[in-house]
């Protein structure tokens, strides 16, 4: 799928799911979508003007039938692909649940995927959990996310995600900074519901437009995407700073990259896509020394000399972790009080997660 140069990933799954179901391949048919009162705002407005609404019964859209101007059309048939819940998150959670384990009580497999603001992921963490524990099988798509939802009030940010998606077991947890990486995360996705030893997948999104990288990713860059992260800026010489962030956050730390361009320090930054997947993945190696995670060895060519800043528009803890896989020094960034109202640069840097903030923190590690 062909991105625009500037777009955020919540954008672009739209657009996936859009192009999804223009198609008549008939497993695209085993999609089932669902979303509790946010469709149209988590953009699956597209998919359901492609695929409708379900119903036992047809019907016709009567805001067409009104006159009144609008680019959905709620058609109505028993051959929807869309279910539509009003504000209940733990009714999304119990559906999601049912959806996700059709295989095993009528022989069909589904495909549900599911959207929701995501700080409201907290409202069905019961249902979710029983979800999960008799291992259903969904695509949840938390978006939008974190404090970059600035304009729309502390209510609807969120914060603890992150930790839930870590510590959540069978559920993988990703946020893409871009949209190539969540076109290849999601197709991924689509595949690992089905696998026997695969789980469901939480992808964290955002409503921030960023500037998209120019490059063609290869399937060594597609397996570290999934594998959890990837070198964005790497140098083969010593580096003064290893930079790890994940999500949309990475626009401002390139822009902090750029401020200090002219310091000619050697800053080393890796984002990741999946804090889930490094997590477990280094865990596993440290109960098997023949095992190696994907992180360490990312990160071998580094000093453990090298001090580490995490940042990721979420609680801090959620990548805190990370200093402890080579014993490196960490300064972990994130959001740690209850949003606020506001413009997203004064929240950033009430956050202390705003370019300047960025720069402080390599600062003073320079001057230490």
């Amino acid at each position: 799928i062909e991105f625009k140069n500037y777009i955020s990933t919540q954008e672009a799954f739209g657009q996936i799911l859009n192009e999804i179901g223009k198609q008549e391949d008939k497993n695209i048919k085993r999609i089932v979508t669902t979303s509790p009162d946010v469709t149209v705002s988590t953009n699956l407005g597209g998919w359901v003007n492609q695929r409708d609404v379900f119903s036992r019964n047809s019907k016709s859209d009567i805001f067409r039938e009104k006159n009144v101007s609008s680019a959905q059309k709620w058609r109505y048939s028993p051959h929807g692909q869309h279910i539509e819940l009003g504000i209940a998150e733990n009714n999304l959670f119990l559906l999601l649940g049912s959806l996700g384990i059709s295989e095993s009580i009528f022989g069909t497999r589904l495909l549900p995927i599911g959207t929701i603001y995501d700080t409201f992921i907290g409202r069905g963490l019961d249902a979710l959990n029983y979800a999960t524990y008799i291992d259903s099988r969904f695509i949840l798509v938390g978006t939008p996310s974190g404090i970059t939802l600035s304009h729309e009030g502390g209510a609807h940010q969120s914060i603890v995600t992150p930790s839930i998606g870590i510590s959540q077991p069978n559920l993988c947890y990703y946020e893409p900074s871009y949209a190539d990486e969540l076109n290849i995360l999601f197709f991924w996705a689509l595949e690992n519901i089905q696998k026997k030893d695969g789980s469901s997948v939480y992808l964290r999104l955002s409503t921030k437009k960023l500037l998209q990288p120019n490059r063609k990713l290869n399937e060594s860059a597609k397996n570290d995407l999934i594998k959890g992260g990837y070198w964005l800026k790497e140098y083969s010489h010593k580096l003064d700073i290893v930079i790890i962030c994940t999500g949309v956050i990475v626009g401002e730390v390139l822009k902090s990259l750029e401020a200090i361009y002219e310091d000619s320090l050697k800053i080393g930054l890796f984002i990741v896509t999946s804090p889930d997947k490094l997590y477990h993945d280094w865990i596993e190696s440290t109960k098997n020394t023949n095992f190696i995670s994907h992180l360490e060895y990312k990160l071998s060519a580094v000093d453990r000399s090298v001090p580490v800043i995490t940042i990721i528009d979420g609680h801090s803890s959620s990548l805190s972790w990370i200093g402890a896989v080579k014993g490196q020094k960490v300064i972990p960034l994130g959001v740690n009080n209850f949003g606020q109202s506001g413009d997203l640069n004064e929240l950033y840097q009430i956050s202390e997660i705003d370019l300047n903030s960025i720069v402080d923190r390599i600062a003073k590690f320079i001057l230490q």
